[in-house]
Order: C-alpha cells, then structure tokens, then sequence
C-alpha cells in the first residue's frame, strides 16, 4: 500500500512571527496542512524534528488507514510509544480508528534541551489548567512537583480562528492569562494553529493537539505537563485529556504527563480560591457569542457557579451572575460524563448539610429529566433513519421545523 506521506516546511520568519508547518499528502492527492504560529523570541526553543507534527496527525493516520512515511527526524522512543497509543485509540473506538505503521527517514532520538529540568503547559485559563500551573508554582505536589516556567495560550483550540471576532476575543484572553501566569512567574507563549481545519472529530483529538503543540518547545523544555479534567474515578470516560492516552505521547527526552486526575473539581475550586488573578479571570465558558467571557447561562457556566457554592466558596468575579433554580432546571446535557459531574456537585452539598436547599433539588430534577431523555433517546434510535426519510419526502430536508426555522 502507498503511504502517506508527512513533509516538514522551512521554518518561515514573517517580521516577528515564526511559521512552523506541515503538509500531510494521502496516495490519492488529497493533502492537509498543519501550522502554528508563534513570537520569534521562541525560535531557539523550537525542535527541528516532526515529532510535534505526528502527535498532532496521529488521529488522521489512524483514519486514513496507511502507511505513513516521515520526510525527517523523528524519536524511535516516541514512535514505539505511538504503537501503544493507537492499540488503546482502536480498541476505544471500536475500530472507528485503525493501527498504521509509521516510519522516518531518519529515526533518532531528539536530544535533550541545553537545560535539563523545565516544564511547558497548556493554559486555557480554565480550572483544570489554573490548579495544574497553581499548584507547581506553589510547590504543592511533593517529590511530583514540577518546574512550570511556560504556558501555551492558543488561538485555534476553544476560540477558532474563523469565530466571528476571533480576533479580540483571543487577544482578550490572551491579556487575562498573561496577568494570571505573570502573577506566578510564568512566561506567557501566544500560539496560533489551524488545526481546527483538521476533517476529524476535534473531540477525538484533544489530547493529540495540546501534547502536540507542547512538544514544539522540545529545544528549551524537557517536559509537559497537560491539565486532567478526567479524575481517576471516572476512567471509563475514554476521550478528552485522559491520563491512559496521554502517557503514550512521550519520549526518552521529553515526557509529557496529565496532571490533576486525583482533584475533583470542587477540590480545585477550594484551592484556586486562594488566587485572586484566576477568581478575577477564570474562564470556563466556550458559549458565549463573540466574547471571551462566562455567559453564566450555559450548562458549564451554570455547573461551574454550582461548583463554587457546594465547595463554600463564593462565587468568583470572572462569574459576575447569580443562576436561579428555575436555570437549573432547564439544563441539557450534551455528553456522558456530565451526570456525574452533577451528581458530584449535589452529593457534596448534601454532605455540608445542604441536601433540603431548593437548588439542590433542581440538579436532581435536572439528572432525573435527562436520564429520561437520554433512554427515549436511545429507544428512538433504531427510527431515525425511517424518520429522515418521512421528513425528506414530506418537507425535502431531514432537518427537524426548528432546525430549519433556525438555519
């Protein structure tokens, strides 16, 4: 079979901005391109070898289903643990995505920094990154602790960069997480990348795009460390920053490592609340139209402001409005793991003695309705194709009233 093949572009120097690129080419034509942008104060810092790009790629080779041949270096200890990676992804995907062999034109280990000891993250801004760069700067973590001295903010991962006023909603979350990190002495790295552009399932992909993107800086760090929204009680959720996969994405001179699976999110909250910079920017809220800030009217707005008052802790400026219970009520949860995450919420104020308080009830009401919901929905299933093809003879779409009034 003919392979795919991954070719690295010269690094590009547009005034004070760096282009790093690739051009993924399938045996039928069809090519993808991959790039990240960045200050050109970082250029030392920067790898020459494609293992960034390959993390980044990996979940396409695995639905494109060749062969893949690297035009440059890559680490052998990074390809064999890709090998364990894409043996856990097929059986979590119920071989959605298959195995492939990748090979390099030359396969040597990239070496280690100048400076060995120093650590990159990934920040959103977000409470799972926020107790991951909070926790290392404040030595917290016992012999785990790690020398935070970066974080990536990155145009193109919750803010895309064709969002309407994409611009100045990075640029304002950029300000806020530079005050933030700046606060605990960590330099702040503004990256920009297409990978949003990507044809496959953003959320299948996560983890790929932010070890990706950390493994850039491979010339000046050592390692990564990749904020864990999934605790070590909830395992079973297979996607997302899971401390399983992750722990496949690392080489013999760069490890990259999830951090925070053992903190519930109301443990995060108790801590973070001792840092006024993250209780002023804290930012949890993709929803809100053109704006970098919480809505406070989305699901994981309103499970956030739920979350500061079962912990006891008051609600953080970055979360300016109060919810009624009436809100509560009216949530839709759109993933699996979300019952869990509010049932949490509810247990925990039941243990501080607020099980009778009105807005507990109405996250059980609300629990009680979508797992209606969600059965009703898995009963309608099987129809749904008969039922497509009703709306398509009697309307000419298979888009329900709504959806068209909408569109």
């Amino acid at each position: 079979m003919e392979p795919v093949r991954l070719t690295l572009e010269p690094l590009r120097i547009e005034g004070q901005t760096l282009v790093i690129a690739a051009v993924l080419t399938h045996p039928d034509g069809r090519q993808q391109r991959l790039w990240w942008r960045l200050p050109s104060q970082w250029r030392d810092a920067l790898t020459p070898w494609a293992d960034p790009f390959i993390v980044a790629f990996l979940i396409l080779f695995m639905q494109w289903r060749c062969p893949v041949h690297v035009q440059g270096k890559a680490s052998p200890s990074l390809l064999a643990n890709l090998e364990r990676f894409m043996a856990l992804i097929h059986v979590w995907s119920e071989g959605k995505y298959h195995p492939v062999s990748i090979r390099a034109a030359e396969e040597i280990e990239c070496p280690p920094p100048p400076r060995r000891g120093r650590t990159i993250t990934t920040f959103s801004a977000g409470l799972d990154s926020c107790y991951t760069v909070y926790r290392h700067r404040r030595n917290l973590v016992g012999r785990r602790n790690c020398d935070i001295t970066a974080g990536i903010v990155m145009h193109g991962f919750d803010i895309w960069l064709d969002q309407p006023n994409a611009d100045a909603m990075y640029q304002g979350l950029l300000s806020n997480c530079r005050e933030m990190l700046d606060s605990v002495g960590v330099a702040t790295i503004p990256v920009a990348t297409n990978y949003h552009e990507l044809p496959i399932i953003w959320g299948h992909s996560l983890v790929n795009h932010l070890a990706g993107a950390a493994r850039l800086f491979a010339g000046a760090f050592d390692g990564a460390l990749v904020a864990n929204g999934v605790t070590y009680e909830r395992l079973g959720v297979r996607w997302g920053v899971h401390p399983q996969a992750l722990s496949y994405l690392d080489s013999r001179h760069f490890r990259v490592a999830d951090d925070g699976a053992e903190a519930s999110r109301l443990e995060k909250i108790q801590l973070l609340a001792q840092w006024p910079q993250a209780m002023r920017h804290l930012r949890v809220c993709f929803e809100n139209p053109g704006s970098h800030t919480n809505c406070c009217r989305c699901e994981k707005c309103i499970r956030t402001i739920l979350s500061f008052r079962a912990a006891g802790v008051d609600r953080p400026p970055s979360l300016p409005t109060d919810v009624t219970n009436r809100q509560i009520r009216h949530v839709r949860f759109h993933e699996e793991q979300r019952p869990y995450q509010w049932l949490e919420i509810a247990q925990s104020a039941c243990e501080h003695g607020l099980g009778r308080a009105a807005w507990v009830r109405a996250i059980y009401a609300t629990i009680r309705y979508n797992r209606r919901r969600r059965f009703w929905s898995r009963l309608k299933r099987p129809f749904v194709p008969l039922r497509n093809e009703i709306r398509l003879l009697c309307r000419g779409s298979t888009q329900s009233r709504r959806e068209l009034a909408d569109r």
